[in-house]
């Protein structure tokens, strides 16, 4: 099992349940049988309590956000990983809303010049960053998290 996960790591892609067989709600544990060398940070190092944000081994451009010991959220940060539509970080902002139509924008905290642009479905949503036209980041999982704008905090 663990073999065929790894053979298919990079076909995995970001959509409302997870990414590849993560999904959102897994425990730290489940997670760590399909990514063997995932290692929580000690508590006493994390930037919050209760919150972990660790790069996925193996997948280069990925970030997953464990909170209260369950899988939350679900990073991409530079090119590569997708999401289940295609859209990846670099991809023109004009892409991500043929992609998902409908999605909301609004002001980027930190860079006015910029936005988020979300699509929420019930608990879950998939939020993009804008930066001079293009995607920078891309995340997705529950609502309370995916509105964190600086991982943890």
């Amino acid at each position: 099992m663990l073999a065929q996960a790894a053979a298919a790591a990079p076909a995995w892609q970001l959509g409302p349940e997870g990414y590849g067989p993560l999904k959102f709600g897994m425990s730290f544990a489940q997670a760590r049988k399909l990514a063997p060398s995932l290692e929580a940070t000690p508590d006493n190092l994390r930037a919050s309590s209760g919150c972990d944000q660790l790069a996925l081994p193996g997948h280069p451009g990925v970030a997953l956000m464990f909170v209260d010991g369950s899988l939350a959220r679900i990073d991409l940060f530079r090119p590569g990983p997708r999401t289940t539509r295609g859209v990846q970080p670099g991809d023109s902002v004009e892409q991500a809303m043929r992609a998902y139509p409908g999605m909301v924008a609004e002001p980027r905290a930190y860079e006015e010049n910029e936005r988020f642009l979300t699509d929420r479905r019930s608990d879950r949503a998939i939020r993009f960053e804008t930066e001079r036209g293009r995607i920078e980041n891309i995340y997705a999982g529950r609502w309370a998290q995916v509105q964190y704008i600086e991982g943890c905090l």
